[in-house]
């Protein structure tokens, strides 16, 4: 794995997950050698927006290998392992880490230039462990432009700084939506409040 990039934000619903779909769709279009790591442990999405499940996990005398979707893009995550999609993962901290961890180190990912991180919101543990166990390159950060989001947000900058990760940029999602009639731009959460040139320096 030659280069791996997290996407972060102290807060759920945001759009972490699109993201970090659409970016390594981005990278595999272009290309490049491109997998998924779902670090949402409780919480995993990857599977569902790239239409894989159980049966796509690939295990060989080698050991396990991630699943991959039509287009290439190799895809592990914790409903990967899991008949049930909706099965809920009641797990603590030390062995969602403990998870994580195996993520990174036994599954066989191959050749893979870029990896993208589908990390879960907050700053606890599973944010540290990836930043400390995974030879993070950079992350980007997802936002939206609500008050409260934007406070949360500049949590995880702060953690990323505190951390020496490089802040390869920022993503506003849902800034507005463009009127079909008019073409006027609604700003249905308000503007943004988090400065781009703050949050990347």
């Amino acid at each position: 794995v030659k280069k791996v990039i997290a996407v972060v934000s102290g807060k759920g619903g945001v759009g972490k997950s699109s993201v970090t779909a659409m970016s390594a769709v981005w990278a595999r279009r272009n290309g490049y050698q491109t997998g998924i790591l779902d670090a949402d442990i409780t919480g995993p999405s990857m599977p569902k927006m790239f239409g894989l499940g159980y049966k796509d996990l690939i295990s060989t005398g080698e050991g396990l290998h991630p699943a991959a979707s039509i287009t290439g893009i190799k895809v592990m995550s914790m409903n990967l392992l899991m008949k049930q999609q909706d099965a809920p993962v009641i797990w603590r901290s030390p062995v969602i880490t403990g998870a994580l961890k195996q993520f990174w180190q036994e599954v066989i990912w191959g050749n893979v230039d870029y990896m993208f991180v589908d990390m879960p919101p907050g700053t606890g543990d599973v944010p540290l462990t990836v930043f400390q166990s995974l030879p993070i390159a950079g992350i980007i950060i997802v936002t939206t432009p609500q008050d409260l989001v934007s406070m949360i947000v500049k949590k995880a900058l702060g953690m990323a700084k505190l951390m020496n990760v490089p802040i390869l940029g920022l993503v506003e999602n849902m800034s507005y939506i463009t009127c079909p009639h008019c073409g006027e731009q609604i700003h249905l959460f308000g503007s943004g409040k988090i400065d781009v040139h703050e949050a990347v320096t």
